[in-house]
């Protein structure tokens, strides 16, 4: 019995022990945990900081110039977007200009109304309510054709392919052309049978097209929209390459987007409507508002309109700023403390322009730049680097260059 008895002291020391040492390496495991989550609520207080003192130096206040480009009637120039620098053109032409500002190439022509589309490596200028289109490329120019009625719109593909809007003295005509300027397909409308086409854009593969027009149901205007397809699912159809159509009521629809190749916007007065099209449209999300709309944006991620404010301080804030993503959720919301004449969108970042002020937003609501200059400001346009833009005077324009401080301080 007695050796019995030592022989379960033994074991209960054994146990003891390995209870101890099985506390000891759960503290340490507890410890190794709490250190890590200390280490990581370091880092994000760091973040944080580093957050809070980006946004409190982050808004530039002012400008130096850094080239006064000598450009005579700036306000008669347009500016888009163009392999990550500019296309300009006007009425006497169009130039293209790289990231560092100089001229790739240049084309003179003349037009009474240009308009330009683009679309990757292409551009396509028509003149609006004239005959002529000229199709580029980074190159220069690949084409140009002269149609036989008068051009209401246009849109291009990223393979050069175009798309235009014509009208005849009793119908009209949506043709789509190669880049060359060979006719591949030809869609007849009269205000009557049919309706009248007030808009139209191709997808990126050329092989989608979008419209919005208006018809006459006895005397009253409707508005509807039709999609066509001109791959194998279209001819698969009808003639017409018609995939799907949608008749709208309570607003008038006079512009249709291809946000990507699979993704249209339908923008209304009211509201804007985004439809799935991989090759039939169905529509994805609808956002109305109660207030007519004044100015839409978009590039290929997000879509923005710009509402009266309704609020209490609407005699300080005018208007508002709404964006979304292209699933019809909200991103963002801002109010603007003055009346802008112009906005456009490149990129991550939103500009208005109105009288002599100037705001630049980001697409999460940060305010990048905010200045009153000491003339009228008709446009200001990205150049590809991230502080400097194309200030367009009603006489003139200059490169500037945003700092964080005003020179008039």
């Amino acid at each position: 019995m007695k050796k019995l008895q030592i022989v379960r002291n033994e074991d209960k020391g054994e146990r003891e022990g390995k209870k101890t040492f099985r506390l000891i390496e759960w503290f340490q495991q507890k410890k190794r945990i709490i250190l890590r989550i200390l280490g990581v609520l370091v880092l994000v207080a760091l973040a944080v900081g580093i957050v809070m003192v980006v946004n409190a130096i982050g808004t530039y206040r002012g400008y130096e110039v850094v080239e006064e480009t000598g450009v005579k009637n700036a306000s008669m120039i347009d500016y888009v977007d163009y392999q990550e620098a500019l296309l300009k053109y006007s009425k006497d032409g169009a130039t293209y200009v790289d990231e560092k500002g100089e001229a790739v190439w240049n084309e003179t022509f003349a037009m009474k109304m240009p308009k330009a589309d683009v679309c990757n490596e292409y551009v396509a200028i028509a003149d609006l309510n004239g005959n002529d289109v000229y199709i580029f490329d980074t190159e220069g120019k690949v084409s140009s054709t002269t149609l036989p009625y008068k051009i209401c719109d246009i849109a291009v593909a990223s393979q050069g392919a175009f798309a235009v809007i014509l009208e005849s003295e009793k119908e009209n005509f949506i043709n789509l052309y190669d880049r060359n300027g060979e006719q591949i397909s030809e869609i007849q409308t009269t205000i009557d049978k049919g309706g009248y086409p007030m808009d139209i854009d191709l997808s990126v593969d050329g092989e989608k097209l979008f419209s919005t027009y208006v018809s006459l149901d006895g005397m009253t205007a409707t508005n509807g929209l039709t999609a066509y397809n001109f791959g194998a699912v279209g001819q698969n159809e009808n003639a017409e390459r018609m995939v799907g159509g949608y008749q709208l009521e309570g607003t008038i629809v006079p512009k249709v987007e291809f946000l990507d190749n699979n993704t249209v916007c339908a923008f209304g007065d009211n509201q804007f409507i985004i439809y799935s099209m991989r090759e039939k449209p169905s529509e994805k999300a609808k956002i109305a508002f109660e207030q007519e709309v004044r100015s839409v944006i978009y590039n290929e991620s997000h879509i923005g309109v710009v509402v009266p404010n309704t609020d209490d301080d609407k005699s300080e804030k005018p208007y508002v700023l709404e964006l979304y993503n292209t699933n019809g959720r909200k991103m963002m919301t801002q109010k603007l403390e003055f009346d802008y004449k112009k906005v456009r969108m490149s990129n991550d970042e939103i500009i208005f322009t109105g009288g002599s002020e100037c705001r630049i937003y980001t697409v999460s609501g940060k305010l990048k730049f905010a200045y009153e200059f000491s003339k009228n400001v008709v446009d200001l346009v990205p150049t590809g680097y991230s502080r400097r833009y194309i200030a367009l005077y009603d006489s003139g324009s200059e490169v500037i260059k945003l700092t964080h401080k005003d020179e008039k301080e």
